[in-house]
């Protein structure tokens, strides 16, 4: 998957301040180093308005990756599994 196209790939960097080229699906929070508590928070809000959902809490504590962030999206129905 070319992440640099990607609308998922492309809220993470911005939402964590790096390179969309260091975010791919094996990204998160043990790979990139701005992944902190606080930038999560963020990240969760950016994702919930970027595709118009809102996350349970617990559903919010599980996406720890690129790829968790996917499967999370497919399963609300508002991205198509690849």
């Amino acid at each position: 998957m070319n992440c640099s196209e990607d609308r998922i790939c492309r809220v993470v960097a911005e939402t964590l301040g790096v390179p969309i080229e260091r975010v791919n699906e094996d990204s998160g929070v043990s790979t990139i180093e701005n992944w902190d508590s606080l930038a999560h928070l963020n990240m969760i809000m950016a994702i919930e308005k970027e595709f118009e959902i809102s996350l349970t809490p617990e559903e919010a504590m599980q996406i720890l990756s690129v790829r968790l962030i996917r499967l999370t999206l497919e399963e609300h129905g508002v991205i198509s599994s690849k």
